[in-house]
């Protein structure tokens, strides 16, 4: 009896910490209550739930135009998610890409100085009422992000409501991985295993990408250990990476997968997987998949090289596992170095 309520209990922690919104009035029920700036005023008659949306409009200047609230990061969050309703009418589209309508995110350290950008939504044209979502993982450094509700130097209006940012821990985050890893595309994940499966090799790239498949280049002046690394680039929101296969050894029960990865303005893709990936494949000897993909780490946005190591236990009746580094329908670049294999 203990430990169902004791299950209830956490059950019931984990909801209420994903549904705590960090945005004070982001409904704007209380006016423009603890947002900065006055470019915005309230609309009572054009609205998604409530009684008032906020709604920022500029006909001529094309200048800037927006309003933000910062808030600091709870301990143990690992991402946010990030969402809002928005309407647009008649945003003119810009000389550059941001000159939008913007929902961004401006991550900050303690002095509130910059670490890296997200943009949630960019919206140009008329649209009806749409809801944005998105995850971002917290930068290494930050402690704080500026949520920015705006017209990016451009003309038209834009309308905002039930703007929110909850929090995700590292149990929450590894669950969205495992729905969204089930529902990667086969074509993109599974493949037809010919090859004969050896030990695990080359994971440090001193012999360019041989052991690997797909294509890649490695760096020579870009590196962590030894005289070079790998380097994933990517400038569409394309699936690039390298594999190798292996066999798994007799009478071992655990795998422990580590790395060094080094990320370069990776900007994650529409699902919370698309970023720099370091994942593993298990399979039998009839290249069925004998559990889920798992996920060693994903990076997004610009990092310094960070090590990455998970212990995972081999899934009954694996014969091969597949190592995978890959911008997972994610741009920028991404390297790696040291990248071993272990068991017990």
């Amino acid at each position: 009896m203990k430990n169902i309520i004791a299950l209830i209990l956490l059950v019931l922690s984990l909801q209420s910490y994903a549904q705590k919104n960090l945005i004070a009035n982001g409904g704007f029920e209380t006016n423009l209550n603890n947002w900065r700036g006055d470019a915005a005023t309230l609309s009572p008659y054009d609205r998604k739930s409530g009684n008032s949306s906020c709604t920022i409009t500029q006909f001529t200047g094309a200048d800037w135009k927006g309003i933000d609230q910062i808030i600091s990061i709870p301990k143990n969050t690992v991402a946010i998610e990030f969402s809002a309703w928005i309407k647009s009418d008649a945003i003119e589209e810009g000389k550059n890409k941001w000159n939008t309508g913007k929902y961004d995110v401006e991550f900050l350290n303690a002095g509130e100085k910059n670490v890296s950008n997200e943009s949630v939504a960019a919206i140009t044209g008329t649209t009806t009422w749409t809801f944005y979502k998105k995850v971002i993982t917290i930068p290494v450094s930050a402690s704080k992000f500026r949520v920015m509700l705006a017209l990016g130097q451009t003309n038209g209006t834009i309308l905002f409501d039930d703007v929110k940012a909850t929090t995700l821990n590292q149990n929450q985050v590894n669950k969205i991985l495992e729905e969204e890893n089930a529902k990667r595309s086969p074509a993109v994940i599974s493949g037809n295993f010919e090859s004969k499966p050896t030990e695990f090799s080359n994971g440090n790239f001193e012999n360019g990408i041989t052991s690997w498949r797909g294509n890649a280049t490695v760096s020579t002046t870009i590196f962590k250990e030894g005289k070079a690394a790998l380097v994933l680039n990517s400038s569409t929101f394309d699936w690039t990476g390298i594999d190798q296969i292996a066999e798994v050894p007799e009478n071992v029960s655990s795998i422990t997968i580590s790395g060094w990865l080094k990320s370069d303005n990776i900007k994650q893709g529409k699902e919370i997987w698309n970023n720099g990936l370091l994942n593993v494949e298990f399979t039998g000897n009839d290249n069925q998949k004998t559990g889920d993909d798992q996920s060693v780490t994903f990076v997004t946005a610009t990092t310094d090289w960070t090590f990455y190591t998970k212990t995972f236990l081999i899934p009954k009746g694996t014969k091969k596992y597949r190592i995978m580094l890959a911008l997972g329908f994610a741009s920028g670049i991404l390297y790696a170095d040291d990248v071993a294999v272990s068991f017990k």
